[in-house]
């Protein structure tokens, strides 16, 4: 793969290594919290370093998008609706944590009662309680349309101060919906794009993500992920951490704007 991200964060009392995520080799240890009270343990045990936590709905491709990020089979990727049921934390080379969420209710309803009396509250609770969270990934198929519960639950995360980078997952089955549209596959993400925006009344920073590392877009979406998570992690406040992204959207639309003209 193409290089690694470095860590900008340093340490008075020891050196810090010099990758925040490698390309091989990453130390995870993982704390499964089924419960508010293991929760509130792990984030106290965890609460050294910064943490980003991954939201979506179950086969959005939250669990794959984490297990190419990391190279490794960590999160349970699968088809079947709910398979992560609990808020896991994942230390990653003891120099930050990625929270794993279980997925939202999809279109098929599979675990819409256990989210809403489980799962939501847990993840609420971190979401409101944990000092060194810095930000949200909510991956969503850039394909599906934007159900009322995600746009509900995207506003509640918001609304605790929690800046939100959405992550456009599966651009790699885009050419199969551009090719019975009869448009260009670029033209057919750009609409599929606007649309979710618009229904989730997102302004902030979007990135595509294929997990396809045999792809020059699975190679590159992987780099600029873990750029913008080492910068996350560079901040100190929730604060901080939504005015970068805000100058990461700013930059991008403006590079856009001036490529469509």
């Amino acid at each position: 793969g193409g290089p690694s991200v470095r860590c900008v964060t340093s340490s008075a009392s020891a050196p810090e290594p010099p990758f925040l995520v490698r390309n091989d080799r990453n130390d995870v240890h993982v704390v499964n919290c089924p419960t508010v009270s293991v929760l509130k343990q792990a984030m106290l045990e965890l609460g050294g370093v910064p943490h980003i936590c991954v939201a979506g709905e179950s086969n959005a491709g939250k669990s794959s998008l984490i297990n190419h990020l990391l190279k490794k089979q960590l999160a349970r990727a699968s088809s079947v609706a709910g398979k992560t049921r609990s808020v896991d934390m994942l230390e990653v080379n003891k120099q930050l944590v990625l929270t794993d969420f279980p997925g939202l209710p999809s279109r098929d309803h599979q675990v819409a009662h256990i989210w809403q009396t489980s799962w939501q509250p847990l993840v609420m609770h971190y979401v409101r309680h944990c000092g060194p969270l810095r930000a949200m990934l909510y991956v969503h198929d850039v394909r599906w349309k934007v159900s009322p519960l995600v746009r509900e639950f995207v506003r509640d995360v918001q609304e605790c101060g929690l800046p939100v980078l959405l992550v456009l997952t599966k651009d790699d089955h885009l050419h199969e919906d551009a090719k019975m549209n009869g448009v260009a596959e670029h033209e057919q993400r750009m609409k599929y794009t606007r649309s979710i925006r618009r229904a989730l009344e997102f302004d902030g920073l979007h990135e595509h993500y294929t997990c396809e590392s045999s792809l020059p877009a699975g190679r590159r979406g992987r780099r600029q992920l873990l750029r913008q998570i080492e910068q996350l992690v560079a901040c100190d406040s929730r604060f901080t951490a939504a005015q970068m992204l805000e100058n990461s959207a700013a930059k991008k639309q403006g590079r856009e704007a001036r490529r469509l003209s």
